[in-house]
């Protein structure tokens, strides 16, 4: 039996809010690169964003991360047909327990993914793998107001009770041995064009056919997509861009 899932959201363009104008900028905001720099992209699911960094860097090595491989097997027909093949590396793996060596990646790189270990217990668990002169970009779901709607903060409560403002990140990621050098908020594009309208439009595709599991899981996503359009101006995904103390 498939996963159901992995049947609503296989083949989309992405898994989660994000845009390529907003990767590319904050490669800008990091500043320039080494040329050949070791990448590791944790949690890439099918590598919308690891295709964006391996053609924006100077001949770098990408290693793209993710626990399903079907998502990976996507990553590795794009980056073949966009000439990328030679620059990305695949790995199916637990970004929460990967075994690399200390100071293996010079840009470490997750987008939409580091909630599975938590802000902070991702930026510890991740912090060997950098270089001494290495930096980092996550995204994390951010509150966006100190005071969120009702109906957004019991969503939120339940679906990610550790979803905190951008301060609470910044003194979380303090702690932990990081210094956020810069943020911005992914634009509502991100969220919309980029996620929700396609994920919308495959559940009308599958909703007439669907089995009970599946039905069960286009109902919650469907009440994720109206939260969104009510209060999407109180949360959102910002891009953290942050180097080692």
């Amino acid at each position: 039996m498939s996963d159901p899932f992995f049947t609503l959201y296989r083949d989309l363009p992405r898994y989660g809010p994000g845009c390529d104008d907003a990767t590319r900028e904050a490669l800008r905001r990091l500043g320039p690169l080494a040329p050949r720099s070791r990448v590791l992209d944790l949690g890439c699911g099918n590598g919308a964003q690891t295709l964006v960094l391996a053609a924006s860097l100077d001949d770098p090595s990408v290693t793209a991360v993710d626990l399903h491989q079907p998502f990976l097997d996507e990553l590795t027909v794009a980056a073949a047909h966009t000439g990328l093949g030679d620059r990305i590396h695949t790995r199916c793996d637990d970004f929460g327990a990967l075994d690399e060596p200390p100071g293996c990646a010079d840009l470490l790189w997750s987008e939409g993914a580091i909630y599975h270990l938590g802000f902070a217990g991702g930026l510890q668990r991740w912090r060997p793998l950098l270089a001494p002169d290495g930096r980092a970009a996550v995204t994390e779901l951010t509150w966006l107001t100190d005071a969120p709607p009702d109906d957004a903060a019991t969503f939120w409560r339940d679906a990610y009770p550790a979803m905190t403002t951008e301060d609470g990140n910044r003194a979380a990621a303090d702690e932990v041995g990081w210094i956020v050098d810069d943020t911005f908020t992914l634009p509502a594009s991100a969220w919309w064009e980029s996620y929700y309208a396609p994920l919308a439009a495959r559940i009308a595709v599958l909703r007439p056919d669907a089995d009970d599991a599946l039905r069960a899981v286009i109902a919650d996503t469907e009440r994720e997509i109206d939260l969104w359009i009510d209060h999407g101006g109180a949360y959102g995904y910002v891009f953290y861009l942050l180097r080692p103390c």
